[in-house]
């Protein structure tokens, strides 16, 4: 959406989306995997790592890994004049690859608001013992917010360099 590549109703459609999914999905794996067999204790929430990085660290790392993501997508996937044809895939899957390796021991690496948001809503409602507890509810915000603004700045970036072509050759 921010970006200018989606119409907006289908953006809130896709977020939407991937809102009952990111829950649906949590549920399955409350099924798979009972509290006792569940080596996370939370369904693999997205959590701070406590002391060792604080929220700067994160908040940042996950605004800088959700921008490489968006603006990879934006400069292989979207852009028409990409020269990439069928290899946009690579690209954008070394962007997701280079983003776990730094994010995953800070929090597990989240990138995406909706991954982040069943696992801990599901995972706080269930409360295995010994879990984390509501830390994933606790810390969701950064995962949120991070993720939000790395693709705000990613869309920001995608519209100044690549603006929208001139229709009829005059402007819009």
């Amino acid at each position: 959406i921010v970006g200018g590549v989606l119409p907006v109703a289908q953006g809130c459609l896709n977020i939407a989306g991937q809102l009952v999914g990111s829950v649906l999905g949590a549920c399955f794996l409350c099924l798979i995997f009972p509290c006792d067999a569940d080596k996370t204790s939370n369904l693999g929430s997205n959590l701070i790592n406590y002391p060792a990085y604080g929220y700067a660290e994160v908040f940042l790392c996950e605004v800088f890994g959700t921008f490489l993501l968006c603006y990879t997508v934006f400069e292989t996937a979207v852009n028409p004049k990409a020269n990439v044809h069928i290899n946009y895939g690579v690209a954008i899957g070394l962007s997701v690859f280079l983003a776990h390796l730094i994010l995953l021991p800070l929090d597990g690496c989240s990138i995406n608001p909706t991954r982040s948001i069943g696992p801990a809503l599901v995972g706080s409602i269930r409360d295995c013992t010994g879990g984390s507890g509501d830390q994933g509810l606790e810390d969701l915000w950064m995962f949120i917010g991070g993720p939000m603004i790395g693709a705000g700045i990613a869309g920001g970036v995608k519209i100044i360099i690549q603006p929208e072509p001139r229709k009829n050759g005059k402007g819009k």
